[in-house]
């Protein structure tokens, strides 16, 4: 019945037809049921996501608590995610701590959401979003990718920082966020590895007391931002005058 998917229309952000609700539908019927899945899901692009994703350790997101902040696109039938929305990344929703964030679990990030759940019960794509984690941090993390990127974008933008009038925060605690970052982000690699080769457990059912973590005490997150509801201030406002600082 297309009016049980009204929340989907009326949220669209393009014109569509009855043809394409047909369409929609079709497709997650087949998700839910698990048949079918490389005909009604871009397979191999929503795996990629899924390690990216889960690495930013993003819970302003489709996975976390609100499970929000992405859009669904279907084209030919096959359904994809569009995610946006990342500025509280690598724990900037308040609460977490930094060991928390590099140690965030890899086996079940997406709990509760039966679109991603369908992927991972088939062995064969779960070990292909392995295998897009292990890439992920040894090519890129570890293999020179990031460390490239890290220091274009400083070369680019510290001077500018240092320059900048009406800055939210000093040129000295910029430098305390980018170099936090940088090493958060290397712990995290570091503890993705151990769960990929099983030195560290991969749920969080697993991880509680467990002395086998990446130890990331030492690491303040505020330092690198934090997010203000109420707005104002040098964080992340929501509906006020708040400044990003990520």
């Amino acid at each position: 019945d297309p009016d049980s998917y009204s929340t989907i229309w009326e949220g669209a952000k393009t014109d569509s037809t009855d043809a394409d609700h047909e369409r929609v539908i079709t497709a997650l019927r087949h998700i839910s049921e698990g048949s079918e899945l490389e005909t009604y899901m871009d397979v191999d692009n929503l795996l990629r996501y899924m390690a990216v994703h889960v690495f930013s350790v993003n819970e302003d997101s489709l996975s976390g608590m609100m499970a929000h902040n992405y859009y669904l696109y279907e084209y030919n039938g096959r359904l994809n995610i569009i995610p946006w929305d990342y500025n509280l990344a690598l724990g900037g929703m308040s609460g977490s701590s930094a060991t928390s964030v590099a140690n965030e679990a890899i086996d079940n990030a997406f709990a509760g959401t039966d679109f991603f759940d369908t992927l991972m019960e088939d062995e064969t794509y779960h070990a292909q979003y392995y295998e897009y984690l292990r890439r992920l941090v040894d090519e890129y993390i570890n293999g020179g990718g990031f460390d490239e990127f890290y220091n274009r974008v400083r070369g680019q933008i510290d001077a500018l920082v240092e320059a900048d009038p009406n800055a939210f925060y000093s040129y000295d605690e910029y430098l305390e966020a980018v170099e936090t970052l940088y090493e958060l982000v290397k712990l995290r690699g570091e503890s993705i590895s151990g769960q990929l080769d099983g030195t560290i457990p991969s749920t969080s059912a697993e991880q509680s007391g467990s002395d086998a973590l990446i130890d990331a005490s030492h690491i303040d997150l505020e330092v690198m931002g934090s997010m203000d509801i109420g707005g104002g201030g040098g964080g992340f406002g929501f509906g006020g005058q708040g400044g990003a600082s990520g």
